[in-house]
């Protein structure tokens, strides 16, 4: 199995030694920081609320967040199990103007979704229901990907979305949500039918093309943690028995690198629907490139072994073309990497490319590359282009649609708290390199405290109706954090 996201996931020989994304021991818990006593707890029996304060025998099982590093221990965290507890939560954190945060999967990877005081925690609004014949899936918002896989699979479907098995459907789904299969059929969002949000005013509203469709634009794209709490989604899903999965591997030279590069990003976006890639870059040490390019085809694998000729015929692998066809659910683990919830300390920055990078632009990212320690740092390129293209990017709050290449993702992982200052420079010194080549636009899922305009950066030209849902659902802004959608467009 390999996850899209490990530093280490190329081959062995290529990557010597692990940079430290394995789960080392968990960390003591930082002590919540000191703020004023709580008011009287909500009367919610425990069938709704699992109330944890630290001094419970539960509360650690519930603290672990994705990020170490932005991990942080609450005063109080509600874990909701019904609907209704989350409307009663949110009425009381805001009749006593209490600062809060709302979690799902916590990969949040600047820890929006932590807080020191009240976190409304939807990991209790779990259940799953599909409806083979309609094609729907049903979903609780505190559901994980590799849940909702498992439902699907057990009736022969299937849904498009990340690799990584932990996360939340939540955040993942109202950000975008790329996976796998989006380029044969779409973001994660262009599959939401209706969603139930909790509103500032603790209302309870159905979501649709049809009721409420502002507030259901917002939701699809948009980004989590600005207009209230989604407490369930109903998903459209596909059949779909089994996918190609394929990778291979080289290390190269800068020169040679910046070559296979460039023949890859000829062809990922544009290549046939039924592929979607990922082309990894890392320091292989001594001043070379591993370069491993990883996918999934709902094609015929004559179709991808004729296409991966593109990349194939150009250098000698280090670890040849691996291609298997295998079930969705072992598609999915092929990719899924553990299991177990794993928290680590990570930085990540993002790029959208939304024209092709020019020859210097390819040379200045293999020459920032090459000298960082081996595992310091890996780029994760996402190809768009098919389904994503198909959908006007103004049908939605996601604004990359047509005419966007891929998605660069500056990733670094690590297991100890000292090596956090190596590693985020690391990633901010790639990330510079590119600046003279870039325009600014990020994905917000991939969210980044250090952008200086977040807002356009994340939504682009879609930013200005955004906040005019905002102003609607949320004037006085209840629901924010570092990156929320803000009330008023930024001064010009």
């Amino acid at each position: 199995m390999e996850h899209p996201l490990r530093v280490d996931e190329f081959d062995a020989s290529e990557m010597p030694s692990s940079v430290g994304v394995e789960p080392a021991a968990a960390a003591p818990p930082p002590p919540a920081a000191a703020s004023a006593p709580l008011p009287p707890l909500p009367n919610l029996p425990a069938t709704d609320v699992l109330f944890l304060k630290p001094s419970d025998a539960h509360y650690a099982d519930y603290l672990p967040a994705a990020n170490r590093r932005t991990q942080l221990s609450p005063s109080l965290r509600a874990v909701c199990k019904t609907e209704h507890a989350v409307a009663v939560m949110v009425d009381w954190v805001r009749t006593n103007n209490l600062k809060f945060a709302v979690r799902c999967g916590g990969h949040s990877y600047e820890g929006f979704s932590q807080s020191v005081d009240v976190v409304i925690d939807v990991r209790g609004l779990s259940t799953i229901s599909v409806d083979k014949t309609a094609g729907l899936v049903t979903a609780g918002s505190g559901v994980s990907l590799y849940h909702l896989y498992q439902a699907l699979a057990a009736q022969g479907l299937a849904l498009q979305a990340g690799s990584c098995p932990t996360v939340g459907i939540s955040g993942h789904l109202t950000g975008g949500g790329h996976g796998l299969l989006a380029r044969s059929h779409g973001l994660t969002c262009d599959s939401l039918q209706q969603v139930t949000v909790i509103d500032s005013q603790a209302r309870t509203l159905q979501a649709s093309a049809t009721s409420e469709p502002d507030l259901y634009w917002a939701c699809r794209g948009g980004g989590g943690g600005s207009f209230g709490v989604a407490t369930q989604f109903v998903i459209r899903a596909f059949p779909l028995q089994t996918a190609l999965v394929f990778g291979v591997s080289w290390t190269l030279s800068q020169a040679h690198a910046a070559r296979m590069f460039a023949a890859w990003q000829a062809w990922a976006p544009n290549a046939p629907s039924t592929i979607t890639s990922i082309m990894k870059v890392g320091p292989a040490g001594n001043g070379l490139i591993t370069m491993r390019c990883i996918g999934q085809s709902v094609g015929t694998e004559t179709e991808l072994r004729n296409q991966l000729q593109t990349l194939t015929t150009l250098a000698t692998a280090s670890r040849p073309l691996s291609v298997q066809s295998l079930s969705f659910l072992n598609a999915v683990l092929h990719f899924a990497g553990p299991l177990d919830y794993e928290s680590v300390y990570m930085k990540a920055k993002s790029d959208y490319v939304l024209t092709p990078l020019d020859t210097a632009g390819i040379s200045d990212m293999m020459a920032a590359v090459a000298p960082i320690p081996v595992g310091g740092v890996v780029l994760l390129c996402d190809s768009y282009g098919g389904k994503i293209a198909d959908v006007a990017a103004d049908a939605t709050a996601f604004p990359r649609r047509a005419g966007t290449q891929y998605c660069i993702q500056y990733y670094s992982s690590w297991t100890r708290a000292a090596d956090t200052p190596v590693h985020v420079a690391q990633v901010a010194k790639v990330y510079a390199a590119m600046r003279p080549h870039l325009p600014g636009a990020s994905y917000v899922n991939y969210c980044d405290l250090d952008l200086p305009d977040y807002a356009t950066a994340y939504w682009g030209s879609n930013l200005g109706r955004l906040v005019a849902v905002k102003q609607e659902y949320d004037p006085d802004n209840l629901f924010h954090h570092a990156q929320s959608v803000p009330v008023s467009l930024p001064a010009a």
